[in-house]
């Protein structure tokens, strides 16, 4: 086991270096401000959110104003089609709208005489089993940090992405995984998301997701992190505006640190 350990240690370190802050970067041209979409479907959940807002000018500060008035309808492939109200500020809701895995979502927001729409197929739930405090010699101290255990579905491939929780306050960044090295096997590869300290309640929130989301989530973290210039990321909308829609899975477990 401390085999395996070292492997995915040192494998894993190299997540330090993409972890950040969820930060939409945003194109610096002053003259072409564009809209940022937000949609989850969630499996097992019936009321499933969108958020629309608009980039602002390079040199201004306030938070992204709200867009109103857009019609955003989700549809599936089994012919369930709603549109969606209005609940606050920028803010668009369903009513008793199923999310089931293995169905296909489609999105479409119409604002401004514009159409925005995405796509996202919810995978099949690979079940999140325990998690396990790990501890990492770091110096003279040792650095624990949370394993997620799970049974990875042989024969597809699967997306992770991972909210992580230390006495009920998120740790900052985006933490994925995949099964590339892992296919069809337990995966015990350590979420590298802080330090935690005897007693406290580390909570993980698992999340399987299609690929298109996986990259963008991947290259926001690898953008955000880079010293280049900054690119907007990879969006299952396209170039047309900033933004993710995504179907997942959802599932949470916690652990007392010992």
């Amino acid at each position: 086991m401390k085999s395996f350990y070292t492997v995915f240690v040192s494998l894993m370190s190299l997540a330090l270096v993409v972890s950040c802050q969820k930060v939409i970067d945003i194109d610096l041209n002053s003259t072409d401000p564009k809209y940022v979409i937000e949609g989850i479907v969630t499996g097992g959940e019936t009321t499933h959110q969108v958020k629309i807002t608009r980039t602002l000018n390079f040199d201004e500060s306030a938070p992204f104003p709200t867009v109103n008035n857009a019609v955003v309808v989700i549809s599936d492939n089994a012919g369930n089609t709603q549109t969606l109200t209005q609940v606050a500020p920028g803010i668009y809701e369903t009513v008793g709208f199923p999310g089931v895995e293995g169905r296909t979502y489609t999105i479409s927001v119409s604002v401004d005489g514009k159409l925005f729409t995405a796509q996202s197929a919810m995978p099949l739930k690979v079940s999140l089993d325990t998690l396990e405090v790990l501890g990492v010699p770091f110096g003279l101290d040792t650095f624990k940090t949370i394993v997620p255990k799970y049974l990875d579905h042989a024969g597809v491939s699967n997306y992770y992405q991972f909210d992580i929780f230390r006495d009920s306050v998120r740790m900052e960044g985006i933490y994925l995984q995949d099964d590339q090295f892992s296919d069809g096997v337990w995966n015990e590869q350590p979420l590298f998301a802080g330090d935690y300290s005897t007693g406290d309640t580390a909570k993980v929130i698992m999340y399987c997701i299609d690929k298109p989301v996986y990259k963008y989530f991947y290259s926001l973290g690898a953008n955000t992190g880079s010293a280049a210039a900054p690119a907007n990321p990879d969006s299952n909308f396209g170039k047309a505006c900033l933004g993710y829609f995504t179907a997942r899975t959802r599932q949470q477990r916690s652990i007392i640190v010992p």
